[in-house]
């Protein structure tokens, strides 16, 4: 798999660190970080992971598209509000764009970016998936070769006989955002979204099921007032059994007649 951005998923503080995303990864692909899709066409993946990327030239969307239509697969992670934290300075060349770079290319494969939302979301899927997604936009007007799914975040479109997956956030792979501890990103335990599993899948591989999520704290109110109903009804039923048990047997049977009592004579 090649990995084409602009985020700092193979450095950190000047060193070359993977990210977690980038360490669950490498569990399901051999990983090629490149740097334009100049090379995608020498290259003998056929899955893409492209997040974030720097300001593409002509010819290099060109070459994205005609790869992908070739029957490459693409995992777009668009972003037109990104949110990772960065020391380096404002202006450095090292820093990813703050916003997607991506949105005319978008909108040529048939679908169009919304404007974002402001602040820290946990995103329900609505196949009992969530992803925490930061400043997340959405996607409208799609074509006949698009369609929205994700409950607007996902945007899954057919380019020739290619595909691709575009996720309307790049801040979702950051791992503040999914992982409870940075050094055990392999313990499904430890992700606290299902992040690596819907990364994972759009690029056709498979990770351990994640957990089942609270959706809000009115859900959580609701599951607990029904928990608390079905055992006052059971606590009743139950009551009400033994109450019967308890109870001295009904006698229903006919009396018998009494018997007659011997005549004698004398």
């Amino acid at each position: 798999m090649s990995i084409i951005t602009g985020l700092p998923l193979f450095w950190r503080d000047g060193a070359q660190v993977d990210a977690p995303i980038v360490t669950v990864l490498r569990q399901r692909f051999d990983l090629s970080p490149l740097d334009s899709p100049l090379v995608l066409e020498n290259s003998p993946a056929k899955t893409l992971l492209l997040a974030q990327p720097r300001a593409f030239s002509m010819d290099e969307l060109v070459a994205l598209n005609g790869w992908i239509g070739r029957g490459g697969k693409a995992l777009v992670l668009a972003d037109p509000e990104l949110r990772w934290p960065m020391d380096l300075p404002l202006g450095d060349r090292r820093r990813p764009p703050a916003v997607t770079l991506l949105a005319a290319m978008i909108e040529y494969w048939g679908v169009r970016l919304t404007p974002p939302s402001a602040g820290e979301k946990r995103h329900f899927l609505g196949d009992g998936r969530v992803l925490t997604v930061y400043s997340a936009s959405g996607f409208e007007d799609a074509g006949p070769e698009c369609r929205i799914v994700g409950r607007g975040l996902v945007a899954r479109c057919m380019v020739g006989k290619g595909s691709v997956t575009i996720v309307a956030d790049a801040d979702l792979i950051d791992d503040r955002l999914w992982l409870a501890d940075a050094a055990a990103s392999l313990e499904p335990g430890q992700w606290t979204a299902d992040t690596p599993q819907f990364v994972a899948e759009a690029l056709g591989a498979t990770l351990p099921a994640g957990r089942r999520w609270v959706r809000s704290g009115d859900a959580l109110v609701n599951a607990v007032r029904w928990a608390v109903l079905v055992g006052i009804f059971w606590a009743a039923l139950g009551t009400v059994f033994f109450r019967r048990r308890g109870a001295a047997p009904l006698d229903l049977s006919s009396p018998r007649p009494a018997r007659p009592t011997p005549f004698k004579e004398g």
